[in-house]
């Protein structure tokens, strides 16, 4: 039989969390507020005060939210605008990808991934702004060095964390990626 395999190049990264120093780069977009989503209740929450629950978004899962997984979500007038991820355990690791690189979840090690913006809202530079907002709330946590990969071909991903590892500590690698049975 036929099979079909793609094949993606990432880039890994790995770097620390502290942005104490850098500035918080806030959108001047009317309405913009950020929700942090922990817990299966924070959507149930969420919902009852009047915000649209992001649930046709791809890649909003609220099982992650019980296992480790922490969902960033901003909002412009109560829509949904932008989500984002942040897993800190190993079962909660699928929020952010698949792919095998290593994350030390025991050693103040997390990742994140999983972000995803509606057309209309691309460009404003929500990504980048929610970027530092993630790595606030890992450091704030405890976890000092972050992980990610980024499809090399992901331009707003690979621009919007730029503005984060500029001139700091951060390791990079490449990973090939198998899709296919």
């Amino acid at each position: 039989g036929r099979r079909v395999i793609s094949v993606e190049r990432y880039v890994i990264y790995e770097f620390e969390t502290d942005v104490g120093s850098l500035p918080a780069r806030c959108p001047d977009i009317a309405g913009l507020e950020v929700v942090v989503l922990e817990r299966a209740e924070d959507v149930d929450r969420l919902a009852s005060s009047g915000y649209q629950v992001p649930a046709y978004f791809p890649t909003f899962k609220r099982r992650w939210l019980g296992r480790g997984g922490v969902a960033f979500c901003a909002y412009v007038d109560r829509e949904p605008a932008h989500i984002a991820w942040a897993a800190f355990s190993t079962e909660a690791r699928g929020c952010c990808d698949f792919l095998p690189y290593f994350v030390d979840f025991e050693h103040g090690e997390a990742c994140w991934g999983g972000a995803y913006t509606p057309r209309r809202f691309r460009g404003l530079g929500l990504y980048t702004y929610v970027c530092g907002i993630r790595l606030k709330y890992m450091h704030d946590h405890g976890y000092s060095r972050c992980r990610d990969a980024v499809r090399v071909g992901n331009h707003a991903s690979l621009r919007g964390q730029a503005f984060w590892i500029q001139g700091r500590a951060c390791r990079a690698g490449s990973f090939i990626g198998f899709d296919g049975p």
